[in-house]
């Protein structure tokens, strides 16, 4: 009996603690952030603003709960996604493909992640910032065996390679979001990875151009 009643009091608290993060998602996107406070959070899943605050320290604590979800789940998937593909190119264009089909799939998650999140001062310092680097990691590797394998360019900055990559698929997933996702991600997204991989092809480098080394982040001259 004495269990029974231990594992109820576990599937309450963590189906509260799910409706607080589920109705701080749905309020963050449509209100936004800054608008929302914890008090709209604790009406919309149902509970006193005091029983908020049993699970989470406010709303900056939701902030980042949420995306690391989701981003833990990315992770997982990306590993299977890319798993028993040939080809660096190939694996290049799966992750791009697979990843934009996550963000139409969740764009509640994405606008959170994109539009508030990383533009939150803490963002740097948190255990969500860990795992995107983890996930932009994969394109690191994508990358190093591109040049090993003769595909990509031997003299070709991994680092570099994957600002661009990173930098093409957030400005098009934010201006997705900015236009309230009214057309679909893979519009034009074939000529888009053409234009942007063709500078990491081995034969297409174009001359006087220079190579950079990363150090602490910054890239600078070699």
């Amino acid at each position: 009996m004495a269990a029974g009643k231990i594992n109820g009091s576990r599937v309450v608290k963590e189906g509260a603690r799910e409706r607080i993060i589920s109705s701080a998602k749905k309020l963050f996107a449509e209100q936004g952030y800054q608008k929302t406070t914890v008090v709209d959070i604790s009406k919309q899943a149902g509970l006193s603003e005091a029983a908020l605050y049993e699970y989470f320290q406010g709303k900056e604590d939701l902030l980042l709960t949420i995306p690391h979800l989701w981003v833990s789940e990315l992770i997982e998937g990306m590993e299977e996604q890319l798993f028993g593909i040939k080809g660096a190119f190939n694996k290049l264009r799966k992750y791009l493909w697979w990843y934009l089909r996550q963000i139409e799939k969740a764009p509640l998650d994405a606008k959170i992640v994109y539009l508030f999140l990383k533009t939150n001062s803490n963002f740097l310092t948190t255990e969500v910032y860990a795992n995107v680097r983890a996930l932009y990691s994969y394109l690191i590797n994508i990358f190093e065996e591109g040049k090993a394998s003769g595909e990509m360019r031997a003299d070709l900055n991994p680092y570099l390679a994957r600002d661009i990559f990173v930098g093409t698929m957030d400005h098009l997933i934010i201006r997705w979001l900015i236009k309230d996702m009214s057309y679909s991600l893979f519009e034009n997204l074939e000529e888009i990875f053409d234009l942007m991989t063709d500078g990491f092809r081995q034969g297409l480098r174009s001359e006087g151009s220079c190579r950079h080394t990363e150090t602490e982040g910054v890239l600078k001259p070699a």
